[in-house]
């Protein structure tokens, strides 16, 4: 083990010593007890991880040459889309991998004594990827885009419920052809298919569970007009039903692991918690339930009770939109006071979508670009964007664009006639 001294610079005190201690898997990170540590080795750290690369993609004429980029670009893992003005199109995995030569276990810490090294890296090849699919179509939605031996490789870093994608999927399978205002409608899709089961269970739950809390939330969810809008209370109903029991599922399960770390317990973000806790709905086995409840009835009713705790007022001021209000300010807002932030945010607009549908957007996340244009057909193309072109408060085009981004008006990608004009001279 090597120890390193790392100084930070405090302003206006003295420097602070950092002890880096280095091993050959990598900085020590946490003390386990007195004679055990972690140490992590990350591949962002390694020489050749990181690199300019993808910035050759500038000159890459068509689909190989695009990939051929991408084996040498060092970036993190992306999904790499490739398409070129010929048809053909390709996915791939982008970020360098390391070769684990010997007894490697993946998924879990490695053990000092085992036989297992990283070898470098694996060879471009080796990334999974998808060229010129025969049905001519590809899709990511940050969700799980390999099996087998390939997940193997690349591992789960917590990649997205699969709702979205498979909304895109449904939506690129429905036409044979598709104009750029088609695609656009993919992108602006805000049905809530994920959520019209839940919608369905809590009716039906109602019928049989005795709490006034429960059946008065059904009562005021019952109108369910299938999308993530704005006017909409069925769905913010509904979704906050779902996390509530969600919620205590997960708890359920995890209490063992809470007891046993006490204070040192983080609960673990769990994107496919959907696939355990919609069976157990289903299923309602005795032996899983959380010993909170006395049953599985209990539990929805107490979640039931926390939704009606939470969300009050009359049904006009629960909608989503309430809820679902943007959130974009300028990264300096929150260093501002309170009477200038008006200046450094788009518009409180309501905002229709949400995670689990391909409108995906929230207060402060959502598309930072839509963009529908084909090699060849840029005047036929559409581009949205949440904020206008310039970063600069006070110009004219800070928020220029906005409004069509929240409306889903097309607008489009390239420049129009010239309004104004920029010229920088230099100083005689």
């Amino acid at each position: 083990m090597r120890t390193t001294s790392e100084w930070i610079r405090v302003k206006g005190g003295e420097p602070v010593e950092l002890k880096v201690r280095d091993t050959r898997w990598g900085p020590i990170t946490a003390e386990l007890d007195g004679e055990s540590s972690l140490a992590l080795r990350w591949t962002a750290q390694l020489p050749g991880a990181l690199n300019f690369g993808l910035s050759d993609m500038a000159w890459a004429a068509d689909l190989d040459a695009g990939l051929a980029v991408a084996d040498t670009a060092g970036i993190p893992a992306q999904n790499l889309v490739i398409g070129d003005h010929t048809g053909r199109i390709a996915w791939r995995l982008t970020a360098q991998m390391p070769e684990r030569a010997g007894d490697c276990d993946a998924t879990g810490p490695l053990k000092v004594e085992a036989a297992c090294r990283w070898a470098g890296w694996l060879s471009p090849t080796e990334n999974p990827a998808l060229v010129d699919p025969v049905d001519g179509r590809l899709w990511t939605a940050n969700a799980r885009t390999v099996d087998g031996e390939a997940l193997k490789l690349v591992g789960d870093a917590g990649y997205a419920n699969g709702a979205r994608a498979k909304q895109i999927r449904d939506g690129l399978y429905a036409k044979e052809s598709f104009t750029e205002a088609d695609l656009l409608a993919i992108q602006l899709d805000d049905r809530a298919l994920f959520l019209k089961r839940w919608h369905q269970a809590l009716l039906d739950e109602a019928k049989t569970n005795p709490d006034e809390a429960l059946r008065s939330l059904a009562h005021e969810a019952a109108t369910w007009d299938g999308h993530a809008s704005v006017d909409s209370t069925s769905y913010r109903l509904v979704r906050a039903w779902r996390l509530a029991v969600i919620g205590r599922i997960q708890n359920g399960l995890l209490a063992p692991a809470q007891v046993a770390l006490g204070d040192d317990f983080v609960m673990p973000d769990l994107p496919q918690m959907e696939s355990v806790a919609w069976p157990l709905l289903q299923q309602r086995p005795a032996h899983l339930l959380p010993r909170k409840f006395g049953s599985w009835e209990t539990l929805l009713a107490d979640a039931a009770q926390e939704v009606r705790g939470q969300i009050r007022g009359p049904l006009g001021a629960r909608t989503w939109g309430s809820r679902n209000t943007a959130a974009i300010c300028h990264p300096m807002a929150g260093a501002m006071p309170a009477f200038a932030k008006s200046w450094l945010c788009m518009p409180a607009d309501p905002l229709p979508g949400d995670g689990n549908m391909p409108r995906v957007q929230g207060p402060q996340f959502g598309a930072s670009q839509r963009m529908v244009v084909a090699p060849g057909h840029e005047a036929d193309g559409i581009i949205h964007m949440p904020g206008g072109q310039s970063g600069h408060p006070l110009s004219p085009f800070w928020g220029a664009g906005h409004e069509a981004w929240v409306r889903g008006e097309a607008t489009p990608f390239l420049p129009q006639a010239t309004e104004h004009r920029l010229q920088l001279q230099p100083k005689m």
